[in-house]
């Protein structure tokens, strides 16, 4: 297990775990967590290992994994009661956040899982080869791949592009790259159906890029079960395309 890099804003309890996806770091909460803050949240937002201020790669990057590494890190912060109030998983993050919760039941009292990937809905050679490429980049010519950003994701705030070129180049590219290569396997709709906590599905609309799509969507709604389901107006990094959508979701799920 490794103890994780954080981000946190607010105080108190109740206590808001933020996960994020491959490539990406706490930073892609940037306006998340202080939302949840105005909400009344103590918020922690942490670096999976190989990303961000974590440290690098030095063992597995299945789910499972990361999973144990977020809850050493923010077991201290939930004393002396272990648990969180609020756990929310982009992408990645999502397998990770339901990966705690089959290993460690009422770890977490609600679950918010944003656009989780199918497991045959992701071409993993494909992005394996592209999160190379562009962590390269965003080393070696920084400016040029924030500008490409901002024209290809014009929904995106700005100071958005600038951070997602930071996270870029602090990954830890060659081993996050060789551990997606081969693929990595995983049991969607076993770990929906097997999260006991109340769980809100926010997904992307496939046309405009989701990871979870056709059978692997139909087949998760349906795992979920008594779950709520949201399809939002955006692709797949939702918080950073439409956020106010992403809260208002989110604020009508807890209020009900």
């Amino acid at each position: 297990m490794a103890r994780l890099a954080t981000r946190s804003w607010g105080e108190g309890l109740p206590l808001a775990v933020l996960v994020h996806g491959i490539t990406s770091s706490s930073r892609t909460w940037w306006r998340t967590g202080p939302a949840l803050a105005e909400r009344g949240f103590r918020v922690l937002a942490v670096d999976l290992r190989g990303h961000g201020a974590s440290p690098p790669v030095a063992a597995g990057l299945g789910a499972a994994d990361l999973a144990a590494d977020v809850a050493e890190t923010v077991e201290p912060a939930t004393r002396p009661e272990p648990r969180i109030d609020l756990l929310v998983g982009h992408s990645l993050g999502a397998l990770v956040a339901l990966e705690l919760l089959a290993a460690r039941p009422g770890f977490a009292r609600r679950l918010v899982l944003e656009d989780p990937p199918g497991p045959t809905s992701i071409d993993w050679a494909g992005i394996a080869a592209g999160i190379q490429a562009d962590a390269s980049r965003a080393r070696a010519e920084p400016a040029a791949l924030r500008r490409d950003l901002e024209v290809a994701n014009p929904n995106w705030p700005p100071g958005e592009a600038e951070r997602r070129v930071a996270d870029l180049a602090d990954l830890d590219a060659a081993a996050v790259a060789s551990a997606l290569r081969p693929g990595a396997p995983f049991d969607l709709t076993g770990l929906l159906a097997a999260a006991r906590v109340p769980t809100l599905l926010l997904l992307a609309e496939e046309a405009l890029g989701s990871s979870l799509v056709g059978d692997d969507r139909r087949a998760a709604v349906e795992a979920l079960g008594d779950g709520a389901t949201r399809v939002l107006p955006a692709g797949h990094s939702v918080h950073r395309e439409a956020l106010d959508a992403w809260l208002a979701a989110l604020d009508a799920w807890l209020a009900g």
